[in-house]
């Protein structure tokens, strides 16, 4: 049984070491192959705007996503390919956040 396999079978068991090493800050700690910093950061927003999150934590992940080399185009690319999944409601309601944390003027954006 491969690394990726056996983590997520003790997931699906909830075993509370791969719990924990999945929710920690340590990516290597679940013992498969980590995504780059970029990458990471790009899954992490795109998984904050799918669960609706407020400004606040989508500014913090832009910047994180930001300190790993990742582009205005990249992180707005994001919004757009969790899209289908959020649908049209969602898409409007994070894209205001979503550009206060990248740092544009909402007025300018919905005006």
């Amino acid at each position: 049984m491969d690394k990726a396999e056996e983590l997520l079978r003790r997931l699906a068991l909830n075993d509370e070491r791969a719990i924990a090493s999945v929710l920690g800050s340590d990516p290597s700690a679940a013992r498969v192959p980590p995504l780059d910093r970029k990458t990471r950061a790009l899954v992490r927003l795109g998984a904050l705007l799918a669960v609706g999150a407020g400004t606040t934590s989508l500014r913090w992940m832009t910047e994180v996503a930001y300190d790993a080399g990742a582009t205005e185009e990249e992180i707005v690319g994001v919004l757009v390919a969790v899209a289908p999944e959020v649908g049209c409601a969602g898409v409007v309601r994070q894209a205001p956040g979503l550009a206060l944390a990248i740092g544009y003027d909402v007025e300018d954006v919905v005006g």
